[in-house]
């Protein structure tokens, strides 16, 4: 079993693709380097909103972040950098470290922080919990991923659908990805193509490159200049009339 590596924790799902970026030149440690990492947050850029750009254009520290407990489900806001902390509800002590896995893994992961399977990696009959996941590599069908945050899809990723499950989704530039199902999700960002029958409670954007086809439900559509769009679309701002009852 490949090691992952631990970095330092860090806020949002942008962050995590610059921990990334950063891992990629030279910051971290190689494995079985002993030396512990160095602080890389004040390289790092600010988390990702619906109408941000998809490019970096400052570097500051990002100074809270949505926490949401696995055991209990309550959600509370954490400001500044800390490895653990407990759930203000039911005082389970959430792991908030970040992984990056460059091979076969299948040791369970349960972490409000981020990991990160790159092409070489594979989830061999492994369940990852985690605030925000990139899956660039591969996971057999014995594997699931449950996110709370962010889930993004890109590089060598084909998962089955039934085996992700999370709030937000992003597929990357240059990935494409068919849900067979009828996928729920908060928010929706395509940088990538994505078909399916789609339903979000927040924003569907689509941005320079991205491309949605089949259907889309919900309360706010965003296509940027070079996006696409060819899909059946009902926007109801207030809601979905068909899920309020007579």
């Amino acid at each position: 079993m490949a090691a992952a590596k631990r970095t330092k924790v860090v806020d949002g799902f942008s962050v995590v693709r610059g921990l990334a970026q950063a891992k990629q030149s030279g910051v971290f440690p190689k494995a079985g380097d002993k030396r512990p990492p160095e602080d890389v947050s004040s390289r790092l850029p600010p988390p990702t909103q619906p109408g941000d750009s998809p490019h970096i254009v400052k570097t500051i520290q990002p100074t809270k972040r949505t926490i949401r407990c696995f055991e209990c489900g309550y959600e509370f806001q954490l400001s500044g950098i800390t490895r653990t902390i407990y759930c203000s509800k039911c005082r389970e002590k959430i792991d908030l470290s970040d992984y990056v896995i460059e091979g076969p893994w299948s040791e369970q992961i349960k972490t409000g922080g981020s990991v990160i399977i790159r092409p070489t990696g594979r989830l061999e009959h492994v369940h990852i919990k985690a605030g925000n996941v990139i899956l660039e590599g591969d996971m057999d069908d014995r594997s699931t991923i449950e996110c709370n945050q962010w889930l993004e899809l890109g590089g060598q990723a084909n998962p089955n659908p039934r085996q992700l499950t999370m709030r937000n989704l992003r597929i990357a530039v240059g990935k494409e990805m068919r849900f067979k199902y009828k996928l729920q999700v908060n928010h929706l960002e395509l940088l990538g193509t994505l078909e399916a029958d789609v339903e979000a409670a927040g924003l569907v954007s689509i941005r320079d490159g991205g491309h949605l086809k089949g259907t889309v439900r919900g309360a706010h559509l965003q296509v940027e200049e070079g996006g696409g769009l060819s899909a059946r679309v009902f926007i109801w701002p207030q809601g979905n009339p068909l899920d309020t009852e007579a």
